[in-house]
């Protein structure tokens, strides 16, 4: 026992308590899923622990030390992330992934070099699980949708296939019985949903894909079909779209006085409208005309 404490403290640097080490021993006896089933046993010959398979590995995989290094970084990144913005159940598989590594001594931490911006959890996650097996396999849900223009409830019946995070909210997007068309609704104004036992309504594939990759945002222009948007962008701008791309198909073309003339191949969408209206006169809407005209009626 003191053998392993002494290479805890020359591999991680602090002494944990021999109950601490008993106790881990325990655990990792225990099968799966409460342990990871290691075959461990005591040895009265050499008066200490032993793998009874010399060639067992935690987890069957056999790690390197810079491959530890990775993932130590990796878990840095999900601690700054956090789960809370997404899952209950996600937040306690990650604390569970956490409580894995090695804590080390208060004064051994260190200042954080990472922070992000998370914001308060929103009504709705609570449900988030039950979305994501929704649209994952292919169930219908009925709920009750609050409507902050109208200030009406609605009983909705849709058949999702995206769960969709859009500028830190997250939206749940299928076919609508009610409007027999696709439909997107912010879940936090979503209240009451409920699995339903019914043939579901499958959609297209380029249906899907046309929502997770040529929307900016969530909520297309009603009837319009992918196009190419064209829009003039100052100096300043220029320089913004050139190092943060609104779009995977963005192609910016830069004019010799610094500004430029900027494409992208996209489905028009409100948030899309929006973001330009909101670099005011930076940026100009050259083409289509009429995506223009849909543009300046958000400005009233």
């Amino acid at each position: 026992m003191e053998e392993i404490i002494d290479a805890c403290q020359v591999k991680l640097g602090f002494r944990p308590a021999q109950e601490t080490i008993q106790k881990d021993i325990s655990n990792m006896k225990e099968e799966p899923p409460v342990g990871l089933g290691a075959p461990i046993r005591f040895s009265r010959l050499h008066f200490g622990y032993e793998y009874t398979d010399p060639n067992y590995t935690l987890m069957g995989v056999s790690l390197h030390e810079n491959e530890i290094a990775t993932i130590e970084k990796a878990i840095d990144l999900i601690r700054a992330i956090g789960g809370s913005r997404i899952s209950d159940k996600f937040n306690h598989a990650m604390q569970k992934l956490l409580s894995a590594t090695y804590e080390k001594e208060p004064e051994a931490a260190s200042i954080p070099v990472l922070q992000t911006m998370i914001p308060p959890v929103s009504r709705g996650l609570e449900h988030f699980d039950l979305y994501y097996q929704a649209c994952k396999e292919c169930i219908p849900i009925s709920f009750i949708h609050f409507s902050y223009q109208k200030r009406t409830f609605k009983h909705v019946i849709i058949h999702p296939f995206l769960l969709k995070e859009f500028d830190n909210r997250w939206y749940l997007i299928g076919y609508s019985e009610n409007h027999s068309e696709v439909r997107t609704f912010g879940i936090d104004r979503i209240s009451d949903p409920e699995l339903l036992v019914r043939e579901f309504e499958h959609m297209k594939q380029e249906t899907r894909f046309e929502y997770l990759n040529d929307v900016y945002g969530v909520f297309p222009m009603k009837d319009r079909k992918k196009t190419e948007i064209t829009i003039y962008a100052n100096e300043l701008s220029t320089h913004y779209f050139h190092a943060y791309p609104l779009h995977e198909s963005q192609l910016l073309q830069k004019n010799s006085e610094g500004d430029s003339i900027i494409t992208f191949q996209l489905i028009p969408s409100i948030e899309l409208a929006r973001y330009l209206l909101a670099q005011g006169s930076n940026v100009e809407i050259l083409s289509p005309q009429w995506f223009k005209e849909e543009t300046e009626k958000l400005k009233s």
